[in-house]
């Protein structure tokens, strides 16, 4: 690309994004559920296609447009991976398995860590030192123990339940 043509481009860039990018993230940020860290990522993402697009000797009538079907298409694959992540991820923050953040006052740490050994059998013992202690994927517990995901997500989500049990008895 010729020098003038090169600097017409960066130019065109830079006035779009200047004019365009705020409202890009608003609306990604409204698609996104206001996960605006997520929503600028996205933006940035669009607007990195459209500047190999311009790099590339591409010419747009309509920026604003592209831009923003750009982003649309961005912010699809995004809210999948979220989807997918979301369902895959379980959180001991659970509304059916919360206990009141006052009572981690009460519990004698020492207490529970017995009570993990005592309750809790070897292969219970493995998915909870692997989720919570070492903070590893679902996906990745699942094939370490030769399991479904769906069968390692049911197991953790009995052993929630099982510990919040156990918890507050030991609270009681």
């Amino acid at each position: 690309m010729a020098k003038g043509i090169e600097k017409d481009a960066v130019e065109f860039f830079r006035q779009c994004y200047d004019e365009y990018a705020k409202s890009l993230v608003n609306f990604a940020c409204a698609r996104l559920r206001n996960k605006r860290d997520c929503s600028e990522d996205c933006v940035q993402e669009a607007f990195m296609v459209f500047y190999n697009r311009l790099k590339s000797g591409e010419r747009f009538e309509y920026p604003r447009a592209f831009l923003y079907r750009t982003l649309d298409q961005i912010i699809k694959k995004q809210q999948s991976k979220i989807s997918t992540e979301e369902k895959y991820t379980l959180s001991l923050d659970d509304p059916d398995i919360h206990i009141d953040l006052a009572a981690q006052e009460a519990v004698d740490y020492e207490k529970y860590i017995r009570l993990l050994e005592e309750k809790l059998d070897k292969q219970e013992l493995f998915f909870y030192t692997e989720k919570y202690v070492n903070g590893k994927k679902i996906e990745q517990i699942a094939k370490e123990a030769g399991l479904s995901v769906g069968a390692v997500t049911m197991r953790l989500s009995r052993l929630r339940k099982k510990l919040k049990k156990e918890l507050e008895e030991l609270i009681i």
